[in-house]
């Protein structure tokens, strides 16, 4: 059963409840669906699909990101230095689980004590793009699903 049908909300907010859900629906099946892949195949691009250990490191480095958007903090040059190295940097499997479970692990602690309003302002990216918080809470819900679906499908043809 998914994991938003399982859980009692732990917030009267449904969407930080889901967005929540979404983050141990990712691990969940992260963990699962990466259960005996091989080092070879982590960083493979079969058929010119982005590789599953770049999706993993992604999601969990990502959430770090945007969280501190949604905090209304800039990013600091060490999350500058791993946005660069994000997709050249081979980590082996192991490596990327324990970061994943450490990211997702953060990101809950610092999704439940967000408190501001879901219209006020943050700014996103380089550019400060301005968005409301709960737009931004909605968009870490959705990238990571989308990175878990492709993660998914490269899976899926690694395995075929």
């Amino acid at each position: 059963m998914e994991v938003w049908l399982r859980n009692k909300p732990l917030t009267l907010d449904p969407l930080r409840h889901l967005l929540l859900c979404t983050l141990q629906q990712a691990e969940e099946d992260i963990v699962e669906q990466t259960s005996g892949l091989g080092e070879e195949d982590l960083w493979r691009n079969p058929h010119g699909l982005t590789s599953a250990g770049f999706h993993i490191r992604h999601i969990a480095e990502s959430l770090d990101r945007l969280l501190t958007y949604a905090e209304s903090q800039p990013l600091s040059p060490g999350q500058f230095a791993i946005l660069d190295t994000e997709t050249t940097e081979q980590l082996p499997l192991l490596t990327l689980i324990v970061l994943l479970k450490q990211r997702l692990t953060e990101g809950r602690a610092r999704i439940a004590v967000l408190n501001s309003p879901q219209t006020e302002l943050r700014h996103v990216g380089r550019a400060r793009i301005p968005v409301p918080l709960g737009a931004l809470l909605a968009h870490i819900a959705e990238h990571t699903q989308r990175h878990l679906g492709q993660l998914t499908v490269t899976l899926r043809v690694l395995r075929s």
